[in-house]
């Protein structure tokens, strides 16, 4: 009887053992990931814009209530503009709900928020600064000295403007810059301003700057001399233009641009812009038709020679005006059809 029992015991036992070695394990299957969607939410406007002036230094402060958004408010932008009239330009970023810099007169201000996308609120309104009458002062007639020569460090689409600093008796508090289009004539107008002493500006085209620094009492220096700056536009890949002088005599020259497709696929036309530095006209092209009678010059292909395999390359030439000892080689660039 007790073998028969243990017999029983054993069978079971094997049975169970049996059943573990046959249970199939579990598995499981990561989910699919799902790409993100791109933020385009602005943030909200920022609220309540208000500014506080004061005398020792004369400065104002502008303060605001914090913007919200989906992701997050990065920073603010602060815009001012003359309240006697002009377009409002950047004055300065802050990551905080406020911003102090001098006064420059009776100005206006306004903000916006940005999220780390790049989405930009709509503007608050406007608030006006008033100089405040603070107490009276013996006049202080001496102007800062002149700022150097701004010296212009030149990318596509861009321009950096750096300069010396000028000094002043009482204390230099910010800088105006002035430009000009073109090389020559046009009237300058007030572009922005900073407490340091560079600037960058934004523009495709050929223009000229100057800058004049303020003191805490309200005097400006005299203005720089003008800078003549070349801001070419920011080229696609896949086409080149490369310009090389073919002549000059007194008060003209000669020149030819060899277009290269450095693109994969053949074109189907091309664009280059010619930007001159010393006020060169160009009268007359061949092999290319010129579109544009103003610097800078857009020039496009002719009816036969638009159409370039990869690695092949076409010639256009040009014959323009100029001064005596004027450095007559354009800044180019290409842009091609298809684009890629």
């Amino acid at each position: 009887m007790q073998r028969r029992v243990i017999s029983i015991v054993l069978a079971a036992l094997a049975a169970l053992a049996g059943l573990g070695a046959t249970t199939p394990a579990l598995s499981a299957t990561a989910p699919a990931r799902i790409a993100p969607l791109a933020d385009t939410t602005p943030p909200t406007v920022p609220t309540g814009l208000s500014s506080t002036v004061r005398c020792n230094p004369l400065s104002v402060t502008l303060n605001w209530t914090a913007s919200t958004d989906n992701v997050g408010v990065t920073g603010y932008d602060v815009y001012g503009a003359p309240y006697s009239g002009g377009t409002f330009v950047p004055v300065g970023t802050t990551s905080a709900t406020s911003y102090t810099q001098p006064i420059m007169g009776l100005y206006l201000y306004e903000v916006r928020a940005r999220d780390a996308a790049g989405n930009t609120s709509a503007f608050t309104e406007p608030v006006r600064v008033v100089p405040p009458p603070c107490p009276t002062m013996t006049p202080e007639p001496q102007p800062p000295t002149t700022p150097g020569t701004p010296t212009a460090t030149v990318t596509c689409g861009s321009v950096t403007l750096t300069w010396t600093a000028s000094t002043d008796n009482v204390g230099v508090i910010g800088y105006e810059i002035w430009r000009a289009p073109g090389a020559t004539g046009g009237t300058f107008a007030l572009v922005g301003t900073t407490t340091t002493t560079s600037f960058t500006q934004s523009g495709v085209g050929v223009y000229r700057f100057q800058v004049r620094a303020r003191d805490a009492t309200g005097n400006y220096s005299a203005f720089t001399s003008p800078v003549t700056v070349y801001v070419p536009a920011c080229p696609t890949r896949g086409c080149t233009a490369v310009y090389s002088p073919a002549g000059d005599w007194p008060g003209a020259f000669q020149g030819k641009v060899v277009v290269t497709n450095t693109g994969t696929t053949a074109t189907t036309g091309w664009t280059v812009t010619l930007t001159f530095p010393g006020g060169q006209q160009i009268t007359r092209v061949w092999n290319a038709s010129l579109n544009d009678f103003a610097n800078p010059y857009t020039i496009t292909n002719a009816s036969y020679n638009g159409a370039l395999a990869p690695n092949a390359s076409t010639t256009f030439g040009l014959q323009g005006t100029t001064t005596s000892g004027a450095d007559n080689t354009p800044i180019t660039t290409c842009l091609r059809t298809p684009s890629s």
